[in-house]
């Protein structure tokens, strides 16, 4: 949880939006903090997202679009939640096997 609560400081993000990006689970933060605990796999999706250097837009049709700062790898979205999920995707498909 400290970690969430020192990322929030500097992002200023919502409880909601960083498991709703993270993990497509609005509800993951708030059920921390009420005690339960999580798998290390997931634990690990959280903090890759946390320490991802990324940057985004809205257009004005409200398109999202998002790059990861040191590979170039751009993805979008109808949200930020889902254009992070196109971009983790692409960044997987390009780590070597």
């Amino acid at each position: 949880m400290s970690e969430i609560a020192a990322f929030q400081s500097k992002v200023k993000v919502r409880d909601s939006n960083i498991g709703l990006i993270a993990l497509n689970d609005p509800k993951f933060v708030t059920r921390l903090r009420e005690g339960r605990r999580c798998w290390p796999e997931t634990a690990k999706k959280v903090r890759d997202f946390m320490s991802a250097a990324y940057t985004h837009i809205t257009t004005a049709d409200g398109t999202v679009i998002i790059r990861d700062i040191e590979s170039g790898v751009t993805a979008s979205g109808p949200s930020l939640a889902e254009a992070y999920a196109e971009l983790r995707r692409l960044l997987a498909v390009k780590e070597p096997a």
